[in-house]
């Protein structure tokens, strides 16, 4: 093929020989078409160069004659056919050839990913959108995706919708190489970006191309009142700018602002055929042009919104089109053009278009039909005629001019193709159940089209389908409707098979030859599967015939279950380390069997006979039969066993999760850890137990573990309990405890194990936190004496062991058993001499002489603990200091007259500031000050700044709650002070009957004027100025959630102006009344009008009014939301509050509802901001009023039980984290770290994110110890360091950071990245370092 015929250059004429090709090849189809033909190639193509490349001499003209432009009907007799100077069908086509022995037509080369080169426009299918990121269907079976403008900001999903019909332009079409994980070779990664800006799109139009009628791209700029501003981006518009009036939009539309996230949701019931909002990519059609009138210049271009119906109509008129100047430049996809059939290719049809000045090609893939079969067809065919090319047979006559819909377009390539699909032509998809569904099997399916080395297209059996009308449609080609070898092609669906998916082969390709005449043309197919149908612009499902495909119950790993049996899977390779890969399913989805789980029982040391074994057993290409263990579909790994014990075992039941896991059944699992402490057992799915050594040595007589019992022996056992819990205090989220056994032995020793835990749980049921227990009830069984501490000063205090009987703990004097407790040291005495604490040797010499073992405590006690600090069961703790006990009996009679003066705290009691409380001291902190436990090892802090160094360790201590944190989960976290005494109660007699006052006033009435007589933070004192309240005992006040200014109205938050009042970040510890605060504009001495009464109650005969002076209380007979029980609020309701504290940490912030209702609000449902978040106090003022919402409160019991949960977020709809969401969370360095090192982070609805360390930055941007230096400490001291290596590091603890999602786990913590660059869409995965090449590292161990 000569280079002049494949790329023409400039305006000369065409060489002879590209010629006479032409005019050969059209002799004898058409002579009319021929003689035409040969009349315009003999024309010079001095007009055809400028269309194609444009000419300064015409842009010159078109210059100076701006703004004199005539009508385009008046342009219409100057444009002439002309002859194109691209060969035959454009670009990527190889040319018919020639010669006195052959003639051989031309072939239309496919759009490969090849062939896409940057500036290559596109006709797509949005198929997928989210906020960063869009998936588009391309031609030829491609997938393109639209990253999001990090520069706007704009989310993708209020640019386009899914389903939406777009011309785009390639970005770049990039291909690498990526390492498989499993070792083996390293595979080929391509992708296409792809863009819809209209920068892109628009490129090459200038002002002078534009006329009405002109379909172009544009995006929104701003909505506007009467309309929308639309940004074309052509050049030459100047001060010229676009609008679209909201009558020239044709159909229903809707507009959405910035906040609104959930408006493209909703879009397809509300009916909306158009979205309007800010960044919007639409095609727009001008509907007219600036012109000048007599006073003032109109620069305004009118575009319309059409809809697909009116839309699919309009056809590019040539005239028109080719008198404005347009080249190759400025054709679009997806403009509908009338074509004239030049030549017939060996796969598809070449034709000319736009006045003959273009060529381009429609392949077969896009002819609006598939080669049918020879029965269909058979009253107009004789049946020795091929119809392989059966549109030779179609596109004759008047079919030679047909209607077809631009599809591609490469201006450097010259590559034009076009198409004639109906749902393309109609511009919609085609229906879901158009193509089977994903997975089924279709028999009987007949080879179409084959691709030699490639792949080949397969007709699927005919049912019936309701095809679009496209006369009707569209409106013209009508002649294909009639021609009865067309219908026949066009009800054909089609699935695409891959080569590599064809056949099962031994090789790693598949021969071409033994494809080709596999897959020969119209061969019947006996079983093909559905993969996808994720290509929808040509509407082409994939599909495999290959039998391990068809055949395979394992797809994806999505398919894998559990606990269930693969039988006769191929072993696919041996890895180092004893490993082995199996092929567990068609479409390469791989299983690993660990060295470990290739024998029932584990041998250490290196065994040359067990090496022998297996190299033989598991060779590759053996079959072996394998049983999955866990399957993780996000990161595409599976483990398997091929233990045979496991494969026998359990088979209708197998342990896969904890809800359904029955006590006292038997299961079969596998050891996963061995140490001094005991065992851990798996099962399936990752649910696992765990024995302890002590149990080991009771059960089965085993003193060493680690000796006995080796990681992968299987073991039967019995499952005793499993039992929710969480993971610690500031962690809501749950997990399973499961306590096994090794005793199986039989039914009765069952029984007999079952019946004492019954039994031993009664008895446990029975004792509760500030239980007294009667004298002489505890017997001493057993002294465990003291120990000094490893390498720092102190010591860990013994306990006795004592024996409690039933009959002392139930009023049923025939219950037998008894109870085993821990009486710790330091709960003897009250207070202890500083000799007798120096040292351990001391302490138990001293309580030695006062317990003895076998005898009774002749004193009463009390049930100190009966659950850890985390919430679990322990053995119960009992204490013999006479004040507790003390306190604990008043408390018990108290508690039915209905007052407290001393509480004895547990993690469940409704606590309040004020508080006195009667605990003893722990242990003390030179740094912070003592600890001081409470009942069931609740635990507070009297700081040293008031008083925590001068309390004594093991002290019994009296304190004044001053300040407490309810939402850290389990137990508050309080702050105390040290007092001596609580304040003594003052009765104030009443002066006479009230009774008649009460009857008088309700809630609701008016109260007239007030005077203030004082004010601080919580509440005002008035004096009622009505003369009829004289002679009355009557106290009124005003709560500040029942108040509001006297001048101005309430400063509503957050604060989203600077101010210039101080820092309120903690200001000491004073009540601070500041400009935000309801009572900053009242005085002492100042009258309050127009006040109502909220409630009323009589106290020791005296009336106590709540009053106030909102205005929604005086402007009409409603007054503010009142409740003495917050639990009457109802989830959803709104509420509105006064802030009257920030927590630490930025952890949220307390508002106070009306008197006696606190509620809080998390920094998670507070707001979206970030800046916001991590300066709570600097935008919610304490003070300030602000609305929320009532929230769901899970707690039933706790310090929570009386707290209204509170959210101040918009009312959206909460959904479970997903990759590539971004997210608001907060830093906790409390929660264990994952897989560590990472940073653990709080997401909303108590969702738990982990960031690796390597997610933190971008790898240029790594520093040392980005966590803060974690120091190697025992247990206790680590909790002792805890708050000061909180704060180490850039990530401190209560941070709010803005992450994105990378995966998410069923059971364990989303994976996250904090780096810029995933946070602006690029979630692929990093490349692997190559050898020898430099890499940023941290030290993990």
């Amino acid at each position: 093929m000569e280079e002049e015929f494949s790329f023409p250059r400039g305006g000369s004429e065409r060489p002879p020989a590209a010629s006479e090709q032409v005019s050969t090849i059209k002799k004898g189809k058409d002579s009319s078409a021929s003689s035409s033909s040969s009349k315009a190639n003999s024309r010079k193509r001095s007009n055809s160069a400028d269309f194609l490349f444009g000419s300064k001499e015409e842009k010159k003209k078109r210059t100076k004659t701006s703004g004199k432009k005539t009508s385009s009907s008046g342009n219409n007799s100057k444009v002439v056919a002309s002859s194109s100077a691209l060969p035959i069908g454009g670009g990527g086509v190889l040319q018919p050839v020639q010669s006195s022995s052959s003639k051989k037509p031309a072939f239309i080369e496919s759009i490969s990913f090849q062939k896409l080169a940057k500036g290559t426009k596109l006709l797509g299918i949005v198929r997928e959108v989210a906020k960063d990121y869009a998936v588009v269907s391309l031609p030829s079976m491609l997938t393109g995706f639209i990253r999001k403008d990090t520069k706007l900001g704009i989310p993708l999903n209020k640019v386009v919708s899914v389903g939406q019909f777009l011309a785009v332009v390639v970005v770049k079409a990039t291909s690498e190489t990526v390492k498989t994980k499993d070792g083996g070779k390293p595979q080929m990664k391509r992708r296409i970006e792809v863009s819809v800006s209209p920068s892109l799109m628009n490129n090459g139009i200038t002002m002078d191309m534009l006329h009405e009628q002109m379909v172009i791209r544009g995006k929104i700029r701003s909505v506007e009142d009467h309309g929308c501003i639309v940004d074309l981006q052509v050049s030459g518009l100047g001060g010229t700018s676009c609008f679209l009036k909201y009558e020239n939009i044709d159909g229903a539309y809707k507009i959405i602002q910035e906040e609104d996230d959930e408006e493209e949701d909703k879009q397809q019931d509300e009916g909306a055929e158009f979205i309007l909002n800010q960044g919007r990519i639409y095609d727009f059609t001008i509907k007219s042009l600036p012109g000048k009138s007599k006073n003032e210049a109109i620069n305004i271009i009118q575009v319309e919104l059409e809809r697909v119906k009116m839309r699919r109509q309009r056809t590019v008129d040539p005239a028109t089109h080719l008198s404005c100047g347009h080249t190759i430049r400025t054709l679009t996809p997806g403009m509908l053009l009338d074509v004239d059939v030049e030549h017939f290719a060996r796969n598809g049809l070449c034709v000319s278009l736009l006045g003959n000045v273009y060529r381009g090609s429609i392949d077969s893939g896009h002819l609006g039909g598939y080669l049918p079969q020879q029965d269909k067809v058979k009253e107009i065919v004789n049946k020795s005629d091929s119809l392989e090319m059966w549109w030779k047979k179609v596109f004759v006559g008047k079919n030679r001019k047909i209607r077809a819909r631009l599809i591609a377009v490469d201006p450097g390539t010259k590559i034009i193709r076009l198409s004639l699909l109906p749902h393309i032509l109609a511009l919609e998809r085609n229906d879901e159940d158009d193509l089977p569904a994903v997975g089924s099997i279709i028999e009987n399916a007949r080879v179409v089209r084959l691709d030699p080395g490639v792949g080949a297209l397969l007709a699927l059996p005919e049912k019936s389908h309701d095809n679009m009308d496209i006369d009707e449609e569209v409106g013209e080609n009508e002649g294909l409707k009639a021609n009865a070898i067309f219908t026949a092609a066009s009800e054909i669906r089609c699935a695409y098979v891959h080569i590599s998916k064809a056949i099962d082969v031994d090789e790693k390709r598949t021969p071409e030859a033994l494809f080709s005449k596999t897959f020969a043309l119209n061969t019947t197919i006996p079983k093909l599967r559905i993969l996808s149908k994720s290509n929808w612009l040509e509407n082409v499902a994939s599909c495999a015939t290959a039998e391990s495909i068809i055949s395979s119950a394992v797809l994806t790993h999505s398919d894998l279950i559990p606990g269930t049996v693969y039988k006769s899977v191929p072993v696919i390779a041996t890895l180092e380390g004893g490993g082995v890969l199996v092929q567990l399913g068609g479409m390469g989805v791989k299983g690993f069997i660990p060295a470990t789980h290739i024998f029932d029982k584990t041998s250490s040391g290196d065994n040359s006979y067990r090496n022998k074994i297996r190299m033989e057993k598991y060779k590759v290409g053996n079959k072996v039969d394998v049983r999955c263990l866990e399957v993780k579909p996000n990161e595409k790994k599976c483990i398997v066993t091929a233990k045979k014990s496991l494969l026998t075992t359990d088979l209708d039941d197998p342990v896969i999760d904890y809800e359904h896991i029955v006590p006292g059944r038997l299961a079969t699992g596998f050891v996963t850890s061995a140490t001094k402490k005991g065992i851990v057992v798996t099962f399936y799915n990752n649910v696992h137990g765990r024995i302890s050594a002590r149990q080991l040595a009771e059960e089965m007589g085993v003193e060493d573990p680690t000796i006995d019992y080796k990681i992968g022996d299987v073991l039967k056992v019995r499952i005793v309990e499993s039992a929710k819990s969480t993971y610690n205090d500031d962690d809501d989220s749950d997990y399973y405890v499961l306590r096994l056994s090794l005793n199986i032995s039989g039914i009765s020793e069952n029984k007999k194990v079952r019946q004492s835990q019954d039994r031993t749980n009664n008895l446990h049921s029975l004792l509760s936190p500030g239980m007294v227990l009667p004298a002489k009830s505890m017997k001493i069984v057993e002294l465990i004496p003291s120990k000094e501490k490893d390498g720092s000063d102190g010591f860990i205090a013994g306990h006795a062991l004592v024996s409690v009987k039933a009959k002392y703990l139930s009023n049923e004097k025939s219950s037998k058993g008894n109870i085993t407790c821990k009486l710790p040291f330091e709960q003897i005495f009250d207070s202890y001499d500083e000799k007798a604490i120096e040292s351990a040797n001391n302490f138990d010499a001293i309580v030695q002489k006062i317990l003895i073992v076998g005898k009774k405590i002749a004193q009463e006690g009390m049930v100190l603990a009966t659950s850890s600090v985390k919430g679990l069961p322990i053995t119960p703790i009992v204490s013999l200091k006479p004040t507790l006990i003390k306190i604990a009996k008043a408390d018990s009679k108290d508690a039915s007259e209905g007052s407290h003066d001393i509480l004895l705290p547990t993690p469940r009691t409704p606590l309040y500031m004020g508080a006195y409380v009667q605990g003893y001291c722990t242990r003390i902190d030179p740094r912070y000050g003592a600890f001081i436990r409470f009942l069931d090892n609740l635990t507070a802090i009297v700081p040293k700044l008031k008083g925590g160094l001068t309390v004594g360790l093991f002290d019994t201590v009296l304190c004044k709650i001053a300040a407490m944190d309810v939402t850290s989960g389990h137990a508050p976290k309080i702050l105390l002070k040290r007092v001596k005494s609580p304040k003594k109660q003052i009765k104030i007699l009443p002066q006479k009957s009230n009774n008649l006052l009460v009857e008088k006033i309700k809630p609701g009435d008016d109260l007239g004027d007030v005077k203030v007589e004082s004010i601080n933070f919580a509440r005002a004192a008035v004096t009622l100025m009505d003369k009829r309240f004289e002679g009355y005992a009557v106290k009124a006040r005003v709560h500040v959630t029942m108040a509001e200014p006297v001048t101005g109205c309430s400063n509503s938050m957050p604060v989203l102006i600077n101010s210039d009042d101080e820092d309120p970040d903690f200001v000491e510890e004073k009540e601070k009344i500041s400009s935000y605060h309801p009572f900053h504009s009242w005085s002492v001495g100042g009258i309050i009008k127009d006040t109502k009464c909220v409630a009323i109650d009589v106290r020791d005969g005296i009336s106590y009014i709540e009053l106030t002076n909102r205005a929604e209380a005086r402007g009409d007979d409603d007054i503010p939301t009142f409740v003495e029980d917050p639990r009457s609020l109802k989830a959803g309701s709104i509420v509105s509050g006064v802030i009257t504290a920030v927590s630490k940490k930025n952890q949220g912030i307390w508002v106070q509802i009306c008197p006696g209702c606190t509620g809080f609000i998390p920094g998670l449902e507070l707001t979206r901001d970030v800046d916001m978040l991590n300066n709570m106090s600097k935008y919610f003022r304490v003070g300030g009023r602000i609305k929320c919402t009532v929230l769901p409160n899970q707690a039933t019991e706790g310090p929570f039980k009386k707290v209204v949960r509170l959210s101040a977020l918009d009312s959206d709809k909460k959904t479970k984290p997903t990759r590539g969401d971004i997210m608001i969370g907060r830093v906790n360095r409390n929660i264990k770290q994952t897989n560590a090192p990472s940073l653990m982070i709080e997401l909303p609805e108590g969702y738990i994110g982990r960031c690796d360390i390597t997610e933190l930055e971008e790898v240029d941007d790594w520093e040392n110890m980005p966590l803060g230096k974690v120091s190697n400490e025992e247990e206790d001291g680590a909790n002792e360091d805890s708050i000061n290596r909180l704060n180490e590091g850039e990530y401190r603890h209560g941070l709010y950071v803005q992450c994105r999602v990378l995966s998410t786990s069923g059971t364990g913590p989303c994976e996250v990245s904090l780096r810029g660059s995933r946070l602006e869409g690029d979630l692929d995965n990093d490349l692997p370092p190559e050898e020898k090449e430099i890499v940023h590292a941290f030290v993990v161990n």
